[in-house]
């Protein structure tokens, strides 16, 4: 290969990256968290939401959600996770509700449950799916949800959704 093909080839990547929002950032820092998103993406507060701390989108049709909620006296992270899990199933059901997957991840140096699932299954319902990441840090659960329309996009989109998860920070 000749040196000018290195270069179109690695001025390629470098647009692919700078495009995609991974290489420059912008830093969230307030209402107790903290975490980086991509630069092309908006941040605003969310008003009509009980719990929500912040909303960031791309677009109309990719978005994050973060809330924050008190853990309550004799709850417990296990115990509102396996709830919202069961909710999900039922309050989908009529939407082809699938999950994809769900685990523990490590979000801030804490344990934390994911779970990935899909609804929409006919032209009536908006086909989507969703990424929800729940962790519990001093006193408080913060959920936040990752959601793509229409799924088939979720894959290039889940990168953004690493880069909130993978720096969320809860202040002490």
């Amino acid at each position: 290969m000749k040196t000018s093909d290195y270069m179109i080839i690695s001025l390629t990547i470098m647009a692919v990256i700078v495009l995609s929002g991974c290489v420059y950032s912008k830093h969230y820092d307030k209402d107790s968290i903290s975490f980086e998103y991509p630069s092309n993406w908006n941040a605003g507060q969310i008003y009509d939401l009980p719990g929500a701390i912040v909303g960031l989108s791309e677009s109309s049709q990719v978005n994050v959600k973060i809330f924050k909620y008190k853990t309550l006296p004799g709850s417990s992270l296990e115990k509102v996770y396996q709830e919202s899990v069961t909710n999900h199933s039922k309050r989908y059901s009529e939407y082809c509700y699938q999950q994809v997957s769900n685990g523990t991840i490590t979000v801030d140096g804490v344990p934390a449950y994911e779970i990935v699932f899909q609804i929409g299954c006919n032209s009536t319902h908006t086909r989507q799916k969703i990424r929800e990441v729940w962790l519990e840090k001093n006193g408080f659960i913060y959920t936040i949800i990752c959601t793509v329309i229409p799924p088939e996009d979720y894959s290039t989109k889940n990168v953004a959704f690493q880069q909130i998860i993978n720096s969320f920070q809860v202040k002490t």
